[in-house]
Protein backbone atom coordinates (compact mmCIF):
# COMPACT_ATOMS: atom_id res chain seq x y z
CA UNK A 1 0.00 0.00 0.00
CA UNK A 2 1.22 3.61 -0.42
CA UNK A 3 1.10 6.57 2.34
CA UNK A 4 2.07 10.19 2.08
CA UNK A 5 3.49 10.83 5.40
CA UNK A 6 6.13 13.00 7.21
CA UNK A 7 9.02 10.87 8.06
CA UNK A 8 12.67 10.59 9.69
CA UNK A 9 15.41 8.46 9.35
CA UNK A 10 17.81 8.02 11.63
CA UNK A 11 21.23 6.85 11.27
CA UNK A 12 21.28 4.27 14.26
CA UNK A 13 24.83 4.28 13.95
CA UNK A 14 25.47 8.11 14.76
CA UNK A 15 22.93 8.13 17.46
CA UNK A 16 23.36 11.74 18.62
CA UNK A 17 22.59 12.41 14.44
CA UNK A 18 19.43 15.54 14.39
CA UNK A 19 17.74 13.76 10.99
CA UNK A 20 15.41 15.51 9.57
CA UNK A 21 11.39 15.14 9.12
CA UNK A 22 10.74 14.63 5.96
CA UNK A 23 7.55 15.13 3.45
CA UNK A 24 7.61 11.33 2.21
CA UNK A 25 6.24 8.76 0.06
CA UNK A 26 6.20 5.27 1.79
CA UNK A 27 4.51 2.05 0.01
CA UNK A 28 5.39 -1.68 0.25
CA UNK A 29 6.52 -3.85 -2.51
CA UNK A 30 7.07 -7.61 -3.59
CA UNK A 31 9.72 -8.05 -6.13
CA UNK A 32 10.33 -11.65 -6.73
CA UNK A 33 9.42 -13.61 -3.62
CA UNK A 34 10.97 -10.56 -1.69
CA UNK A 35 8.89 -7.71 0.37
CA UNK A 36 10.09 -3.93 0.29
CA UNK A 37 9.48 -0.56 2.09
CA UNK A 38 10.42 2.32 -0.56
CA UNK A 39 10.33 5.43 0.85
CA UNK A 40 10.53 8.46 -1.77
CA UNK A 41 11.27 12.37 -0.48
CA UNK A 42 13.87 15.12 -1.66
CA UNK A 43 16.54 13.24 0.66
CA UNK A 44 16.19 9.62 -1.61
CA UNK A 45 14.45 11.55 -4.86
CA UNK A 46 15.43 7.99 -6.67
CA UNK A 47 13.40 5.37 -4.19
CA UNK A 48 15.53 4.13 -1.16
CA UNK A 49 14.25 0.30 -0.40
CA UNK A 50 14.32 -1.50 2.34
CA UNK A 51 13.90 -5.15 2.10
CA UNK A 52 11.73 -6.16 5.57
CA UNK A 53 13.64 -9.66 5.89
CA UNK A 54 15.96 -7.38 7.71
CA UNK A 55 12.88 -5.18 9.92
CA UNK A 56 14.44 -5.85 13.41
CA UNK A 57 11.23 -3.86 15.64
CA UNK A 58 7.83 -2.20 15.04
CA UNK A 59 7.26 0.43 17.00
CA UNK A 60 3.92 0.33 17.53
CA UNK A 61 2.66 1.78 20.74
CA UNK A 62 1.55 5.02 19.20
CA UNK A 63 -0.62 3.67 16.53
CA UNK A 64 -3.74 4.48 17.27
CA UNK A 65 -2.39 8.38 17.03
CA UNK A 66 -0.78 8.04 13.35
CA UNK A 67 2.83 7.14 14.13
CA UNK A 68 5.13 4.04 14.01
CA UNK A 69 8.67 2.96 13.93
CA UNK A 70 10.56 0.69 11.92
CA UNK A 71 13.92 -0.27 13.39
CA UNK A 72 16.12 -2.09 10.29
CA UNK A 73 19.36 -4.48 11.21
CA UNK A 74 20.10 -3.79 7.62
CA UNK A 75 20.89 -0.74 6.78
CA UNK A 76 21.35 0.21 10.71
CA UNK A 77 18.44 2.28 10.98
CA UNK A 78 15.09 3.90 12.48
CA UNK A 79 12.44 5.24 10.02
CA UNK A 80 9.34 7.39 11.71
CA UNK A 81 6.50 7.30 10.64
CA UNK A 82 3.76 10.23 10.85
CA UNK A 83 0.52 10.86 9.66
CA UNK A 84 -2.38 12.89 10.20
CA UNK A 85 -4.64 9.46 8.85
CA UNK A 86 -4.47 7.27 11.66
CA UNK A 87 -6.07 4.54 9.37
CA UNK A 88 -3.92 4.46 6.60
CA UNK A 89 -0.91 3.84 9.22
CA UNK A 90 -2.87 1.41 10.88
CA UNK A 91 -3.33 -0.74 7.86
CA UNK A 92 0.06 0.01 7.13
CA UNK A 93 1.63 -1.30 10.13
CA UNK A 94 -1.16 -5.07 9.85
CA UNK A 95 0.07 -5.07 6.45
CA UNK A 96 4.04 -5.17 7.89
CA UNK A 97 3.33 -7.09 11.20
CA UNK A 98 1.67 -9.82 8.56
CA UNK A 99 5.46 -9.86 6.27
CA UNK A 100 7.67 -9.67 9.26
CA UNK A 101 5.73 -12.84 11.16
CA UNK A 102 6.45 -14.72 7.88
CA UNK A 103 2.62 -14.35 5.80
CA UNK A 104 2.11 -14.84 2.84
CA UNK A 105 0.67 -11.27 1.34
CA UNK A 106 -0.65 -9.85 -1.13
CA UNK A 107 0.39 -6.43 -2.87
CA UNK A 108 -1.76 -4.24 -5.31
CA UNK A 109 0.35 -2.99 -8.09
CA UNK A 110 1.09 0.30 -7.28
CA UNK A 111 3.78 3.05 -8.85
CA UNK A 112 5.69 5.45 -6.91
CA UNK A 113 4.47 9.10 -7.56
CA UNK A 114 6.78 11.02 -9.77
CA UNK A 115 7.42 13.09 -7.09
CA UNK A 116 6.86 13.93 -3.60
CA UNK A 117 4.99 17.23 -2.51
CA UNK A 118 6.72 20.09 -1.71
CA UNK A 119 7.21 21.29 1.89
CA UNK A 120 4.59 23.77 1.19
CA UNK A 121 2.05 21.36 -0.66
CA UNK A 122 -1.07 19.91 0.78
CA UNK A 123 -0.75 15.93 1.70
CA UNK A 124 -4.03 13.21 0.86
CA UNK A 125 -5.06 13.05 4.41
CA UNK A 126 -8.04 11.34 3.54
CA UNK A 127 -10.74 11.52 6.63
CA UNK A 128 -14.18 10.04 5.60
CA UNK A 129 -16.24 12.93 7.58
CA UNK A 130 -13.89 15.64 5.75
CA UNK A 131 -15.60 18.54 3.76
CA UNK A 132 -12.38 19.55 1.93
CA UNK A 133 -10.22 17.34 0.17
CA UNK A 134 -6.41 18.02 -2.12
CA UNK A 135 -5.53 15.58 -4.64
CA UNK A 136 -1.84 15.45 -5.53
CA UNK A 137 -2.18 13.62 -8.92
CA UNK A 138 -4.79 11.63 -9.55
CA UNK A 139 -8.56 10.85 -8.61
CA UNK A 140 -8.45 9.32 -5.52
CA UNK A 141 -11.58 6.60 -5.35
CA UNK A 142 -11.90 7.05 -2.07
CA UNK A 143 -13.34 10.20 -2.47
CA UNK A 144 -16.53 8.35 -3.36
CA UNK A 145 -17.13 7.54 0.10
CA UNK A 146 -16.54 10.99 1.42
CA UNK A 147 -20.50 12.28 1.91
CA UNK A 148 -19.88 15.01 3.90
CA UNK A 149 -17.55 16.56 0.82
CA UNK A 150 -18.19 19.70 -0.53
CA UNK A 151 -14.68 21.08 -1.89
CA UNK A 152 -12.85 19.11 -3.78
CA UNK A 153 -9.26 20.40 -5.65
CA UNK A 154 -7.58 18.38 -8.53
CA UNK A 155 -5.06 20.71 -9.73
CA UNK A 156 -2.31 19.58 -12.09
CA UNK A 157 -3.77 15.81 -11.67
CA UNK A 158 -3.57 13.25 -14.32
CA UNK A 159 -7.55 12.47 -15.02
CA UNK A 160 -8.02 9.97 -17.28
CA UNK A 161 -11.43 10.29 -15.73
CA UNK A 162 -13.56 11.19 -13.67
CA UNK A 163 -16.33 8.51 -12.12
CA UNK A 164 -19.42 9.20 -12.61
CA UNK A 165 -20.28 8.31 -9.00
CA UNK A 166 -18.77 11.48 -7.78
CA UNK A 167 -21.80 13.27 -9.07
CA UNK A 168 -24.01 11.37 -5.84
CA UNK A 169 -21.80 13.85 -3.72
CA UNK A 170 -23.20 17.06 -2.77
CA UNK A 171 -19.97 19.26 -3.98
CA UNK A 172 -19.65 22.79 -4.00
CA UNK A 173 -16.77 23.77 -5.25
CA UNK A 174 -14.41 21.68 -7.75
CA UNK A 175 -11.19 22.51 -9.50
CA UNK A 176 -9.68 20.64 -12.30
CA UNK A 177 -7.11 23.57 -13.81
CA UNK A 178 -4.20 22.59 -15.00
CA UNK A 179 -5.31 19.10 -15.25
CA UNK A 180 -4.55 16.23 -18.04
CA UNK A 181 -7.63 15.11 -19.92
CA UNK A 182 -8.19 12.35 -21.96
CA UNK A 183 -8.30 13.11 -25.94
CA UNK A 184 -11.41 11.60 -25.93
CA UNK A 185 -13.85 13.29 -23.64
CA UNK A 186 -17.33 10.83 -24.40
CA UNK A 187 -17.82 9.82 -21.23
CA UNK A 188 -15.26 12.44 -19.57
CA UNK A 189 -18.43 15.18 -18.18
CA UNK A 190 -20.85 12.19 -17.17
CA UNK A 191 -20.28 13.30 -13.65
CA UNK A 192 -22.51 16.48 -14.17
CA UNK A 193 -25.58 14.69 -15.54
CA UNK A 194 -26.26 13.23 -11.92
CA UNK A 195 -29.20 14.70 -10.23
CA UNK A 196 -27.41 15.27 -7.05
CA UNK A 197 -23.85 17.28 -8.44
CA UNK A 198 -26.47 19.31 -10.53
CA UNK A 199 -27.67 21.21 -7.94
CA UNK A 200 -25.13 21.30 -5.42
CA UNK A 201 -22.37 22.64 -7.29
CA UNK A 202 -21.75 26.61 -6.96
CA UNK A 203 -17.68 27.17 -8.42
CA UNK A 204 -16.48 25.22 -11.69
CA UNK A 205 -12.57 26.14 -12.36
CA UNK A 206 -11.75 24.34 -15.70
CA UNK A 207 -8.22 26.48 -16.57
CA UNK A 208 -5.91 25.42 -18.54
CA UNK A 209 -6.91 21.93 -19.58
CA UNK A 210 -6.94 22.75 -23.38
CA UNK A 211 -10.59 22.37 -24.58
CA UNK A 212 -11.45 23.94 -27.47
CA UNK A 213 -15.02 24.39 -26.55
CA UNK A 214 -17.32 23.92 -23.50
CA UNK A 215 -19.06 20.49 -22.96
CA UNK A 216 -22.47 21.26 -22.87
CA UNK A 217 -23.20 19.15 -19.85
CA UNK A 218 -22.25 22.44 -18.00
CA UNK A 219 -25.30 23.46 -19.00
CA UNK A 220 -26.94 20.65 -16.11
CA UNK A 221 -25.43 22.20 -13.62
CA UNK A 222 -28.33 25.07 -12.60
CA UNK A 223 -26.96 26.41 -9.26
CA UNK A 224 -23.79 26.74 -10.83
CA UNK A 225 -22.36 30.98 -9.92
CA UNK A 226 -18.73 30.92 -10.85
CA UNK A 227 -17.40 29.62 -13.93
CA UNK A 228 -13.76 29.90 -14.60
CA UNK A 229 -12.19 29.05 -18.03
CA UNK A 230 -9.32 30.56 -18.55
CA UNK A 231 -5.88 30.06 -20.69
CA UNK A 232 -7.77 27.35 -22.76
CA UNK A 233 -8.21 27.70 -26.49
CA UNK A 234 -12.40 28.66 -26.44
CA UNK A 235 -12.94 30.35 -30.10
CA UNK A 236 -16.99 31.31 -28.83
CA UNK A 237 -19.28 30.66 -25.47
CA UNK A 238 -22.07 28.64 -26.65
CA UNK A 239 -25.79 29.93 -26.81
CA UNK A 240 -26.67 27.59 -23.73
CA UNK A 241 -24.12 28.95 -21.11
CA UNK A 242 -27.36 31.67 -21.02
CA UNK A 243 -29.43 28.59 -19.42
CA UNK A 244 -26.79 28.98 -16.36
CA UNK A 245 -29.40 32.10 -14.30
CA UNK A 246 -27.42 31.72 -11.55
CA UNK A 247 -24.21 32.33 -13.24
CA UNK A 248 -23.00 35.89 -11.43
CA UNK A 249 -18.92 35.66 -12.21
CA UNK A 250 -17.34 34.65 -15.15
CA UNK A 251 -13.72 34.33 -16.24
CA UNK A 252 -12.94 33.63 -20.32
CA UNK A 253 -9.57 35.38 -20.23
CA UNK A 254 -6.66 34.28 -22.25
CA UNK A 255 -8.90 32.21 -24.61
CA UNK A 256 -9.60 33.29 -28.22
CA UNK A 257 -12.90 33.98 -28.37
CA UNK A 258 -14.28 36.63 -31.19
CA UNK A 259 -17.71 37.88 -29.93
CA UNK A 260 -20.05 36.77 -26.94
CA UNK A 261 -23.51 35.15 -27.44
CA UNK A 262 -26.16 37.59 -27.43
CA UNK A 263 -28.27 35.97 -23.74
CA UNK A 264 -25.08 37.25 -21.92
CA UNK A 265 -25.55 41.22 -23.16
CA UNK A 266 -28.03 42.05 -20.56
CA UNK A 267 -26.58 39.94 -17.66
CA UNK A 268 -25.50 41.76 -15.09
CA UNK A 269 -21.76 40.44 -13.59
CA UNK A 270 -20.58 40.56 -10.21
CA UNK A 271 -17.13 39.62 -11.60
CA UNK A 272 -16.12 38.61 -15.29
CA UNK A 273 -12.55 38.78 -17.31
CA UNK A 274 -12.59 38.29 -20.83
CA UNK A 275 -9.52 40.14 -21.46
CA UNK A 276 -6.16 38.63 -23.52
CA UNK A 277 -8.79 36.90 -26.76
CA UNK A 278 -9.48 38.15 -30.28
CA UNK A 279 -12.84 40.41 -29.84
CA UNK A 280 -11.80 43.33 -31.79
CA UNK A 281 -14.07 45.05 -34.73
CA UNK A 282 -16.71 43.38 -36.94
CA UNK A 283 -17.21 39.24 -37.36
CA UNK A 284 -16.16 38.18 -40.22
CA UNK A 285 -17.87 34.79 -41.19
CA UNK A 286 -15.39 32.48 -40.92
CA UNK A 287 -15.05 33.25 -37.20
CA UNK A 288 -18.25 32.50 -36.74
CA UNK A 289 -18.89 28.33 -35.70
CA UNK A 290 -22.68 28.97 -36.33
CA UNK A 291 -22.14 29.65 -39.68
CA UNK A 292 -19.48 27.38 -40.14
CA UNK A 293 -21.70 24.35 -38.81
CA UNK A 294 -24.71 25.56 -41.32
CA UNK A 295 -21.76 25.99 -44.65
CA UNK A 296 -20.34 21.99 -43.30
CA UNK A 297 -24.09 20.90 -43.49
CA UNK A 298 -24.46 22.70 -47.09
CA UNK A 299 -27.82 24.46 -45.42
CA UNK A 300 -27.13 27.88 -46.31
CA UNK A 301 -29.21 27.94 -49.60
CA UNK A 302 -32.19 25.99 -48.32
CA UNK A 303 -35.62 26.87 -49.93
CA UNK A 304 -38.66 29.25 -47.21
CA UNK A 305 -40.45 25.31 -48.09
CA UNK A 306 -37.56 23.41 -46.37
CA UNK A 307 -37.00 25.69 -43.83
CA UNK A 308 -40.61 25.95 -42.46
CA UNK A 309 -40.91 22.03 -41.58
CA UNK A 310 -38.92 20.95 -38.90
CA UNK A 311 -37.60 17.19 -38.70
CA UNK A 312 -38.60 15.21 -35.69
CA UNK A 313 -35.23 14.38 -34.04
CA UNK A 314 -35.05 18.78 -33.92
CA UNK A 315 -38.13 18.78 -31.90
CA UNK A 316 -37.09 15.82 -29.32
CA UNK A 317 -34.39 18.56 -28.92
CA UNK A 318 -36.32 20.88 -28.14
CA UNK A 319 -38.32 19.12 -25.84
CA UNK A 320 -35.28 17.83 -23.75
CA UNK A 321 -34.08 21.29 -23.98
CA UNK A 322 -37.30 22.56 -22.54
CA UNK A 323 -37.60 19.73 -19.85
CA UNK A 324 -34.19 20.57 -18.95
CA UNK A 325 -33.64 16.91 -18.13
CA UNK A 326 -29.70 15.60 -17.51
CA UNK A 327 -28.56 13.09 -19.34
CA UNK A 328 -25.27 11.27 -20.84
CA UNK A 329 -24.30 12.05 -24.40
CA UNK A 330 -24.13 8.14 -24.34
CA UNK A 331 -28.27 8.26 -24.47
CA UNK A 332 -28.38 10.20 -27.52
CA UNK A 333 -26.89 9.64 -31.26
CA UNK A 334 -23.52 10.52 -31.61
CA UNK A 335 -24.83 12.69 -34.61
CA UNK A 336 -27.11 14.88 -32.27
CA UNK A 337 -23.81 16.06 -30.03
CA UNK A 338 -22.92 18.89 -32.33
CA UNK A 339 -26.24 20.52 -32.44
CA UNK A 340 -26.23 21.44 -28.47
CA UNK A 341 -23.09 23.43 -29.37
CA UNK A 342 -24.94 25.52 -32.15
CA UNK A 343 -28.41 25.71 -30.74
CA UNK A 344 -30.09 28.75 -29.05
CA UNK A 345 -32.94 30.74 -28.14
CA UNK A 346 -34.35 33.17 -31.27
CA UNK A 347 -34.22 36.69 -29.26
CA UNK A 348 -37.96 37.04 -30.01
CA UNK A 349 -39.74 34.21 -29.56
CA UNK A 350 -37.17 32.78 -27.00
CA UNK A 351 -37.87 29.56 -28.10
CA UNK A 352 -34.93 26.84 -29.07
CA UNK A 353 -33.85 26.95 -32.77
CA UNK A 354 -31.20 25.22 -34.08
CA UNK A 355 -29.25 27.05 -37.18
CA UNK A 356 -30.68 25.47 -39.87
CA UNK A 357 -34.11 27.37 -39.38
CA UNK A 358 -32.33 30.97 -38.05
CA UNK A 359 -30.80 33.84 -39.17
CA UNK A 360 -27.58 34.89 -37.66
CA UNK A 361 -26.69 38.39 -36.69
CA UNK A 362 -24.41 40.72 -34.15
CA UNK A 363 -25.49 42.94 -32.43
CA UNK A 364 -22.32 45.78 -31.51
CA UNK A 365 -23.14 47.72 -27.86
CA UNK A 366 -21.45 47.94 -24.73
CA UNK A 367 -22.19 45.52 -22.27
CA UNK A 368 -24.30 46.74 -19.06
CA UNK A 369 -21.01 45.32 -17.05
CA UNK A 370 -18.14 46.91 -18.62
CA UNK A 371 -16.69 48.13 -15.85
CA UNK A 372 -16.31 44.40 -14.66
CA UNK A 373 -14.34 44.03 -18.55
CA UNK A 374 -10.70 43.81 -17.97
CA UNK A 375 -7.93 44.80 -20.71
CA UNK A 376 -11.64 45.53 -23.39
CA UNK A 377 -12.27 47.69 -25.90
CA UNK A 378 -16.30 49.07 -25.03
CA UNK A 379 -18.02 47.89 -28.12
CA UNK A 380 -18.66 44.31 -28.15
CA UNK A 381 -19.96 41.71 -31.23
CA UNK A 382 -22.90 40.12 -29.50
CA UNK A 383 -23.57 37.08 -31.54
CA UNK A 384 -28.13 36.63 -32.03
CA UNK A 385 -30.03 34.35 -34.19
CA UNK A 386 -33.96 34.84 -35.03
CA UNK A 387 -36.31 32.81 -36.60
CA UNK A 388 -36.12 32.73 -40.13
CA UNK A 389 -39.82 32.18 -40.81
CA UNK A 390 -41.78 35.12 -39.19
CA UNK A 391 -44.52 33.80 -39.47
CA UNK A 392 -43.37 30.71 -37.06
CA UNK A 393 -42.22 33.38 -34.81
CA UNK A 394 -44.24 35.20 -32.20
CA UNK A 395 -42.59 36.99 -28.97
CA UNK A 396 -43.70 35.05 -26.02
CA UNK A 397 -45.71 36.93 -23.06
Amino acid sequence: MLIRCMLTMQDLNVPQSNPRRLKSCVMTKKINSAYYLCVKNSSCPQVKNFNLANLNKIYHKFVASGKMGLEFKEPKQLLSIDSQNKTEINMLYSHIKAIHEGKNVNIATRLMPKSVPSKKAVLNHFDIMAVEFVSVDRFDNRLLNMRYLTTLTMEKCDLPMIPVEIGHLSIKYLDISGSKLPINQDTFWNWTSMTVICGSLITLKINSIGITRLPFEIMFLKNLQTLSATKNRLTYLPQFIGELKKLKALFVNDNKLVYLPHCLSSKLFNEMDMSNNSIRGKVKSGDDHLFKYITALKTVQKNVVEDSITSLSHLSLYNLMDNCVPFKRQDIPRTLWIHFNVMGRCIVCKRWILPDYCKIGFKYSTPMAIRLIKDQNDIIPWQFIICKIQNNCKRLA
